[in-house]
């Protein structure tokens, strides 16, 4: 394999030193079998951040692409601030789209699927328009893929730790206000009340929250060692890390859950985050760049960077996680981030055959996650690992490319130790997915469609609002005002229809 990944480097690296990532002299081609005479041009959505160089990095992918399979793809990014208004429209026809990514929130993909805006993917047609994915890809993340037992997507072939079990602080304030390490919850919102308290009025604020960062995974269910199961609200208490289906319960009927809220109330009135953060579409990551927010809610990766790009700057950040001893960390699924074609694509075999190039031809899947070698990373052959280039910022490693990962790709180069060291307290704390085999379990909702779609609506409605504490001295009240509508909406039902679901999942995996 290494012999492979280096012939294939000096390969990539050869053919973009010259401008292009072009066919060489005597290179294989795998998909020369395939009848591409008529030239195709793709339509493909994202969602992530797009940098300048984008177009310049997809024509270069284009001229490749063309030679490979006589096919070109306009890649539209939706930025994250944008992506729950504009993704419905592009899947309820407003545009023209072959290609989409997916993720079990955005949309949701459930929703989506349920409607019929993606192709159903059979055995037989992977095995002929996507040989190289079929050849490729990491068995478990077909069934991760699976949605009532029928294919609609095809998942990333790479995961990681990708939930946030850490805070990133500025050390100048931790210092400033007194505050000792962060290593629990409580510690991390004394330095949260100290900041808020003793910037106010300088522009910048605690944690400068909105609704483009959810908090719950972090300040929720990496302290109670809860796992979200399936693509709602249920979770499941991990602590022994073993499932069992009769211990799901709805998060927001909790004890932790009031308490959670009313914390992010007494959050709100201190006045950690503006008072209008609801409004806010701007992502914390950004506004801890811009020094507007004095911490950042992020994985490790994003952690690393964080403490990077500040120290350019000349400020000093620090990278703590706040999960609780006994709470455990997984690797987060493939289906995460995925590829869909639509139902309505004019283009089907040869979206499957673009998808099929995109995820398994070394040169163009390294060049669209992240750009071109020396200029937007620096790639370290002797560890085949990727850093930040000089111009990282025209195109940022995996940017919106996330539903491209392959094992193919160079590792994270340039990881801190205090970020390694946290890594390795994920690595210890990982869920055996044997023992919790509940990636790519969904709720077929088909018995009971008006309740789901009424419970997704409160939760739209309300869940923003307890976050960010826009309730006030009316949290609980609200709190017990919301639990009863999700009772009058079915939630019981829905309950208790998971739980029977998931038994019947576990058992068709053993």
């Amino acid at each position: 394999m290494k012999r492979f990944l280096s012939i294939a480097l000096a390969l990539m690296l050869t053919t973009l030193a010259f401008g292009a990532a072009s066919l060489a002299e005597g290179e294989a081609n795998p998909w020369a079998g395939f009848d591409t005479s008529k030239e195709v041009n793709l339509i493909f959505y994202v969602v992530g951040t797009k940098g300048n160089d984008h177009e310049r990095i997809v024509e270069l992918a284009n001229e490749r692409m063309k030679q490979l399979i006589n096919t070109t793809v306009e890649i539209e990014v939706i930025p994250l601030s944008d992506f729950q208004t504009k993704y419905p429209l592009v899947l309820a026809g407003g545009e023209d789209v072959d290609i989409i990514m997916t993720h079990p929130y955005i949309g949701p993909f459930p929703t989506h699927a349920d409607n019929g805006a993606f192709l159903e993917l059979t055995e037989e047609f992977m095995n002929t328009w996507m040989p190289e994915t079929m050849k490729s890809q990491i068995p478990v993340s077909w069934n991760q893929a699976k949605y009532r037992g029928k294919l609609y997507q095809i998942p990333r072939n790479d995961s990681d730790y990708e939930q946030a079990y850490g805070v990133v602080v500025r050390k100048d304030l931790r210092e400033k206000y007194g505050i000792p390490e962060i290593t629990t919850f409580d510690d991390f919102e004394k330095y949260l009340l100290a900041v808020a308290e003793g910037e106010k009025g300088t522009g910048m604020y605690a944690m400068y929250a909105n609704p483009t960062s959810p908090m719950t995974l972090t300040f929720l269910n990496a302290i109670n060692s809860w796992q979200t199961v399936g693509t709602a609200l249920w979770d499941s208490d991990a602590t022994d890390g073993v499932i069992n289906p009769d211990d799901l319960f709805y998060m927001v009927e909790t004890p932790e859950y009031r308490e959670y809220v009313l914390r992010m109330a007494k959050w709100a009135e201190a006045g950690v985050w503006p008072s209008n953060a609801i409004t806010g579409v701007t992502h914390i990551t950004d506004l801890f760049a811009e020094s507007k927010s004095a911490s950042d809610i992020c994985m490790y990766k994003a952690a690393n960077s964080d403490i990077i790009e500040m120290a350019k700057k000349g400020i000093e950040v620090e990278y703590f996680n706040i999960m609780e001893p006994t709470a455990h960390t997984r690797i987060s699924p493939y289906n995460y981030d995925a590829l869909a074609i639509t139902s309505f694509t004019k283009n089907a075999e040869r979206a499957a055959l673009a998808i099929d190039v995109m995820k398994n031809d070394y040169i163009i899947n390294n060049l669209l996650q992240g750009g071109i070698e020396g200029e937007h990373y620096i790639l370290d052959p002797e560890t085949n690992t990727h850093s930040i280039g000089p111009n990282a910022d025209a195109y940022p490693w995996s940017g919106w490319a996330w539903c491209l990962r392959s094992q193919m790709n160079p590792g994270e180069g340039g990881i801190l130790p205090q970020v390694s060291a946290i890594r390795e307290q994920y690595d210890q704390a990982n869920l055996d997915p044997l023992r919790f085999p509940v990636d790519g379990f969904s709720v077929d909702n088909s018995a009971f469609e008006a309740e789901t779609a009424l419970l997704n609506s409160l939760n739209q409605e309300w869940a923003t609002s307890f976050d960010l504490g826009v309730f006030g001295k009316d949290t609980e009240a609200k709190l017990d005002e919301y639990i009863s509508l999700l009772k009058q909406a079915g939630s019981d039902l829905v309950l208790e229809q998971t739980k029977l679901q998931l038994k019947e999942f576990i058992a068709a995996q053993q």
